[in-house]
């Protein structure tokens, strides 16, 4: 079979009823026509930086080694915040500095950050709104195409990125705590609880409310009543068995998110 070179994703909140996710494939295979790109999403929710990190971060392990990544969820555009590269283990992600990649740098040890500062490597023109078409895409494609990280940036420390307030998962006296960093189209909450902090029978807590008990799936409770439950992304999910959880019971990205520890007999 012959090798067209690192596959390229496309997450961002552009939607797919205008022309902009277009015209970024557009300008990636214009510089390398063999370019393999694959969208993962692009109705993520205008501007939610958290809900485009967690999805990024919940799908880009199921790519093939060499995969080179660009996420965009970018309300400041045109700012004087940095655009990145950011190179892990076996994998490359180009973003803006926003803490976008806050949740995939957690799950490895050692990573390398560029600021894309080598305009050779841009488009000729570079709007001030557009910087995923004319930055981002070209940058992609040429390292699809051969460059290396080095070449289209230059080397900054990884603790000068941007990282996401209020993402940490901490345990206090057995109760583990964390948020609601995604909704999905279904109305679930995705929280950022590992599934490995997650215990049977915990009792869960939505902004204080108590919403059930950690059982095993949707259908572990009767319809129209709430579960939370370790899901096949990785995270405790809360849902209403057929029903929208974030509208029933009011919650959003950023929610809290407990579990307390079942009683003992």
């Amino acid at each position: 079979m012959k090798n067209y070179g690192p596959l390229i994703t496309f997450t961002s909140d552009f939607g797919t009823n205008d022309g902009y996710t277009g015209s970024v494939k557009g300008v990636i295979h214009n510089i390398f026509p063999q370019a393999q790109i694959v969208d993962i999403c692009h109705q993520i929710e205008p501007w939610n930086v958290a809900s485009g990190a967690w999805i990024i971060a919940s799908a880009y392990k199921y790519f093939p080694k060499g995969t080179i990544h660009i996420v965009v969820v970018d309300p400041q555009v045109g700012s004087s915040q940095k655009r990145i590269l950011v190179q892990g283990e076996s994998e490359l992600f180009i973003a803006p500095d926003n803490g976008i990649l806050s949740l995939v740098m957690k799950e490895q040890a050692s990573w390398k950050a560029y600021e894309l500062n080598k305009k050779e490597y841009w488009l000729p023109y570079v709007s001030n709104t557009f910087h995923t078409r004319d930055i981002f895409a070209p940058v992609a494609a040429h390292i699809a195409a051969g460059a290396s990280p080095s070449e289209v940036g230059s080397e900054i420390p990884v603790q000068s990125l941007h990282y996401l307030a209020n993402q940490e998962v901490s345990t206090t006296g057995g109760i583990v705590s964390g948020r609601v960093v995604h909704v999905d189209r279904f109305g679930n909450l995705i929280t950022n609880i590992p599934n490995d902090k997650v215990k049977p029978k915990s009792a869960c807590f939505l902004d204080d409310l108590k919403v059930g008990s950690v059982n095993n799936t949707y259908s572990s409770v009767t319809e129209g009543m709430a579960v939370a439950f370790p899901a096949s992304h990785g995270f405790l999910e809360i849902a209403i068995h057929q029903g929208r959880a974030n509208e029933i019971l009011k919650a959003k990205v950023g929610s809290q998110v407990a579990l307390e520890p079942p009683q003992k007999d």
